[in-house]
């Protein structure tokens, strides 16, 4: 059953199609006051700006495409999800870091966790935010498809 799960979550994350992680909107929140903003300034950018809150929504999303969830309700999928996600957000995070990192320097990075759209690097996120989000994909495919195959096989052994 967990290689059924596992086939039927790496078929449904959207591996070899162009879905990729949804961008910041114009509804990023604003930096976070009180945070260091010393260090890897990709991580600076992707805390301050909570880029890796969709893990929990991209991963609820992805199960629902799966032929495994209609045997078991959404809501405890979800739930299991939100129960699981804290356990991978760390290693998501940090690939989106590494993604951003690969095509800003850590100047623009810095003056956009700094300044946010503000930013006069703003417009070189923007440019290669299809690039960037191409390589959180390829990195971070498997961190959903772990997460979304041990919630859904959690939830489908406890009923």
């Amino acid at each position: 059953m967990r290689i059924l799960i596992a086939i039927l979550v790496l078929m449904a994350s959207g591996c070899g199609n162009d879905a990729a992680p949804a961008p910041a909107s114009a509804s990023t929140p604003a930096p976070i006051a009180g945070e260091p903003q010393a260090g890897d300034p990709a991580a600076d950018l992707v805390r301050n700006f909570r880029l890796g809150a969709n893990l929990e929504q991209m991963a609820i999303a992805t199960a629902t495409m799966t032929h495994t969830s209609g045997s078991a309700r959404a809501e405890d999928v979800a739930a299991e999800i939100r129960r699981l996600a804290p356990k991978y957000q760390a290693q998501w995070d940090e690939n989106l870091a590494k993604a951003h990192a690969a095509h800003l320097s850590p100047e623009q990075l810095r003056s956009i966790a700094a300044d946010g759209r503000g930013s006069s690097s703003y417009p070189a996120l923007e440019q290669n935010r299809q690039a960037i989000s191409a390589d959180m994909k390829a990195m971070s495919s498997p961190i959903l498809q772990q997460l979304v195959a041990e919630a859904l096989t959690n939830v489908v052994e406890r009923h």
